[in-house]
C-alpha cells in the first residue's frame, strides 16, 4: 500500500485570482534547523490572534496610522480626523478633516532641539511634543511649506524632507520642524514621471517615482538642497502606490511598476543591504494587475510577527491580504475572522516588545498576541490547500487512510476535505482529533487521476502541522 506524503509548506500556486490551487491562509511557516546534523524541519503554524487593546472615543471610524513612541511610552493613533495619545484626543476634531487615507509619521531626535513626533496628511504637519502639545504647520505658519505634498516625511541630519508630485523634494531649515526656505529643494527623476514617495534607507533618501527609484545623500551643499543624487544606484523601475511602501530597519518593500519602459506588470520588490530583490510570484502579479487603479488604496506594513519579520500587503479590490515572511522567504495569506475578507490591520507599530495593529474600519488598536488564536474574540480559520497530487501514474486510485502529522492539543479538530475534479468539488472526508497522538481518518474515496487536499482549523487553540499522509491503492 503506497503512501503519499504531502508537506504543508510551499508557495501559493493560484492560476487565477480565485481560491483554487495551493494556498496557505492564516498561517506562518517556521523552520527548525539542526545545524550539526545538517537537518531542518518545516512547520505550518497558525498565526497569532488580535487582542483588543483600546479604541479612541466617538465610535468606529477609519484607522489612518499608528505609532509606538518610546519617548512617552505611549501609543499614538490617527483615528478619523483626530490624533490620539492612547485614547485621549490631543488635536481639534477638524484638523485632519480635509484629507483621508494614510497619515505618515516620523520622529525627531533630541539633537534637533527637542524630541517631537511629526504627523503628515499631505496638507499639513502636526508636531507633537512629549507633553502631547500639538502644533499645526502649513502655509498659514510658513508660506514656503510644501503643501499638497506626497505625504511621506523623513528626518535626516537635522532636516525634514517632504516631496511634491512635480518632482521637488523639499527640506526644512536646519534643526527646525516648522521653518522652510524658498528653493531649498532638489528636482528628482531625470527620466520623467511624477514623484510618488520617498524613504530614508540607512543614510540615503530613496525617491520613488512612477518609473525609477533614485538615491540621494547629504552632500552638504551650502545653498539649495543638501542632497546629491547617486547616479549609479538608480533602479530602473518605479512604484505603483505609495501606500504599498513598508519598512523595518534598512529593509524596504513595495509594489513595483514600470509601464513606461515596456514592463507593464507589477510585482513586489525588496530593498535590503544594498540588494534589489523581486520577491513576487506570478499569482500575486495577477492580483496586483487586476487591482488596476485601486492599487492606490492598498495598505502595507512591516513588523515582526511571532518572531518573523513580515511584509503585510492588503488589496482592496481583491479583498485579500498577502504576507511575505522574510525569515523563510515564502508568501502566505491572512484572512479576517469572518473569512473571505482581507486581514483587518491597516497599520502596525511596536512598543515595549508588543506588536500593535490598527483596524482599518473602526480604528481600534489590537495587540497581536502569540498566545491568542482569535481576532477580537472571534475565531478565525486556518485553511491549508495543497496542490494537485497525481497518483498511480494518473490512473484511478482509492485513498484508504489519511494521517495528519501535527502537534497534540488539549482540544479541537482539523477537518479534511478532498477533491478530484481540479478544485471544483471538495468533499468532507472527516475530522482529525487533535487531542490524540495519532491523528487518523479511514476511507478517503475514489479518484480518477489526482487528489487535492484541504485542511481547515477554526478553534481558539494553537495549531502546528508538518505533513499530510495519504495511504492509497490502485482502483480497478
Amino acid at each position: 500500500m503506497p503512501t503519499e506524503t504531502i508537506p504543508l509548506v510551499g508557495p501559493p500556486q493560484q492560476r487565477s485570482t480565485g481560491t483554487g490551487d495551493q494556498r496557505f491562509v492564516n498561517v506562518q511557516f517556521e523552520r527548525s534547523v539542526n545545524e550539526p546534523l545538517k537537518e531542518q524541519t518545516l512547520w505550518c503554524v497558525k498565526r497569532p490572534g488580535l487582542l483588543n487593546h483600546n479604541q479612541p472615543t466617538g465610535g468606529a471610524a477609519a484607522g489612518r496610522g499608528i505609532y509606538g513612541w518610546d519617548a512617552t511610552a505611549k501609543l499614538y493613533t490617527v483615528f478619523s480626523n483626530n490624533i490620539y495619545s492612547s485614547v485621549t484626543a490631543i488635536s481639534t476634531v477638524t484638523v485632519l478633516a480635509t484629507t483621508s487615507g494614510r497619515v505618515w509619521i516620523t520622529q525627531l531626535p533630541a539633537s534637533s532641539g527637542a524630541r517631537q513626533l511629526i504627523f503628515s496628511d499631505t496638507d499639513a504637519n502636526f508636531n507633537v511634543t512629549t507633553g502631547d502639545v500639538v502644533t499645526r504647520v502649513n502655509t498659514s505658519t510658513d508660506a514656503q511649506y510644501p503643501t499638497s505634498n506626497t505625504g511621506p516625511i523623513e528626518f535626516l541630519d537635522g532636516r525634514l524632507f517632504q516631496g511634491l508630485s512635480n518632482g521637488q523634494l523639499w527640506q526644512s531649515d536646519n534643526n527646525s520642524a516648522t521653518s522652510w526656505t524658498a528653493d531649498n529643494y532638489i528636482s528628482v527623476d531625470t527620466h520623467g514621471g511624477p514623484l510618488i514617495a520617498h524613504k530614508l534607507i540607512v543614510d540615503q533618501i530613496a525617491a520613488f517615482t512612477a518609473n525609477r527609484v533614485e538615491f540621494y545623500f547629504n552632500n552638504g551643499n551650502p545653498s539649495g538642497s543638501v542632497l546629491l543624487r547617486i547616479d549609479q544606484n538608480t533602479i530602473m523601475s518605479g512604484i505603483a502606490s505609495k501606500n504599498s511602501l513598508a519598512w523595518s530597519g534598512q529593509t524596504v518593500c513595495y509594489v513595483s511598476e514600470n509601464s513606461a519602459d515596456g514592463d507593464g506588470g507589477r510585482s513586489v520588490v525588496m530593498l535590503s543591504g544594498g540588494k534589489v530583490l523581486d520577491i513576487g510570484y506570478p499569482s500575486l502579479s495577477r492580483f496586483l494587475s487586476i487591482e488596476s487603479d485601486a492599487i492606490a488604496t492598498c495598505s502595507a506594513w512591516m513588523e515582526r510577527i511571532a518572531g518573523h519579520l513580515c511584509y503585510v500587503l492588503n488589496l482592496d479590490l481583491a479583498e485579500r491580504t498577502f504576507v511575505y515572511d522574510l525569515s523563510v522567504n515564502e508568501w502566505t495569506e491572512f484572512e479576517a475572522a469572518a473569512g473571505s475578507a482581507k486581514f483587518p490591520g491597516v497599520a502596525a507599530s511596536s512598543l515595549g516588545g508588543n506588536l500593535f495593529v490598527q483596524d482599518a474600519a473602526n480604528g481600534r488598536a489590537y495587540v497581536m498576541s502569540p498566545t491568542t488564536y482569535q481576532d477580537s474574540g472571534s475565531n478565525f480559520t486556518v485553511t491549508v490547500q495543497t496542490g494537485r497530487r497525481v497518483l498511480n501514474g494518473g490512473k484511478p486510485f482509492r485513498v484508504l487512510n489519511a494521517e495528519l502529522i501535527a502537534d497534540t492539543q488539549s482540544s479541537s479538530t482539523t477537518s479534511l476535505l478532498l477533491c478530484g475534479d481540479d478544485n471544483t468539488t471538495f468533499n468532507t472526508i472527516g475530522s482529525f482529533d487533535n487531542t490524540v497522538t495519532r491523528k487518523r481518518i479511514t476511507a478517503g474515496g475514489y479518484f480518477e487521476s489526482h487528489v487535492i487536499a484541504r485542511l481547515t482549523h477554526a478553534a481558539n487553540t494553537a495549531w502546528r502541522a508538518q505533513a499530510l499522509m495519504l495511504d492509497w491503492e490502485p482502483a480497478s
